[in-house]
């Protein structure tokens, strides 16, 4: 069957409770939390360790050691091109080079493979693809309160990642990309849309890169915890020995395709699907009224378009 879906639907908000949250951890270590974006009969679901009551479903992953990426050409007027791309790699090297408890480096990695014209999400199951970094200047095609969104493609039965694009919302929110004057850190985003994209979901402890909170101003998402370093190692474990192809499936294509190419089964006869992403939006706090960034897995639309386009498989 085809279907589109996307994660649960879960909010960024300041976290408040962060200082004693980490307090208790200085004095009772715990294990280490986090979770993986998976594919469940309901659509994109997650399962994480420690298990929680409602995970489900078949793991995603990428099948190769190294993955690739492009950006769109014309980036924005608030992050150019070059800055976008040494951000992006920097974002990326975040995962490839964490440190994993039983030795060594996550096995995958993420390759640029240049930029490309082509400023639209999508999938072409018969025709070349681009996992494409993308920002949204003039429109924001998605849910207002969002900051940005990673669509990813994969096989239902398997959870093998088939393609991946993200979208940055330049439209309603101000990127920043130096370490003063941030209002929203351009590198935190891409740091914590890099872990959905490498197929992790929001993880449950509010230090985490992952976590649904992004502080407003903030730049220490960019950083991984250890709560990510275990859910990537968990993903791509050290010395995995995965051959590397960076080609995006089908070949790299830098243009859009004319058919809007969203995909039904591969080549190889896999189901595919396609969600997971974050959104954001501007609330107010109690006391000093400081503004800070909600940000949410868009699911609900989603996973309605994904069971009305159900077909079964022949």
């Amino acid at each position: 069957m085809t279907r589109r879906a996307a994660g649960g639907r879960a909010a960024l908000r300041w976290a408040a409770a962060g200082l004693a949250l980490t307090l208790v951890g200085l004095s009772a270590p715990r294990a280490q939390a986090y979770c993986r974006t998976s594919s469940c009969e309901e659509g994109v679901g997650a399962r994480c360790v420690p298990a929680q009551a409602n995970d489900c479903g078949v793991e995603l992953f990428w099948p190769t050691s190294c993955v690739g990426y492009t950006l769109q050409k014309d980036a924005s007027g608030e992050v150019d091109l070059a800055t976008a791309r040494a951000l992006a790699a920097q974002a990326f090297a975040a995962w490839s080079q964490a440190s994993c408890e039983q030795g060594g480096s996550p096995s995958v990695s993420a390759i640029e493979l240049g930029d490309v014209g082509c400023d639209r999400v999508e999938y072409n199951q018969d025709g070349e693809n681009a996992n494409i970094i993308m920002f949204r200047d003039v429109v924001w095609p998605h849910d207002s309160r969002a900051l940005a969104l990673t669509t990813v493609t994969y096989a239902l039965d398997t959870g093998k990642i088939r393609d991946a694009d993200m979208e940055l919302n330049t439209a309603t929110a101000t990127f920043t990309t130096g370490d003063q004057g941030v209002v929203v850190d351009t590198l935190s985003i891409l740091t914590h849309e890099a872990g959905h994209f490498l197929g992790l979901s929001h993880a449950p402890t509010p230090e985490a890169t992952m976590f649904r909170d992004y502080p407003p101003t903030s730049t220490g998402i960019r950083t991984l915890e250890p709560d990510d370093a275990a859910g990537i190692c968990a993903v791509y474990p050290p010395g995995q020995g995965q051959a590397c192809d960076p080609a995006p499936r089908n070949g790299l294509g830098e243009e859009c395709s004319s058919g809007g190419g969203e995909g039904g089964g591969g080549a190889d006869g896999d189901d595919e699907a396609d969600g997971e992403g974050c959104a954001a939006r501007p609330r107010s706090q109690g006391g000093g009224g400081a503004a800070a960034l909600v940000v949410a897995a868009l699911c609900a639309a989603l996973r309605a378009r994904a069971r009305a386009g159900a077909r079964p498989r022949s």
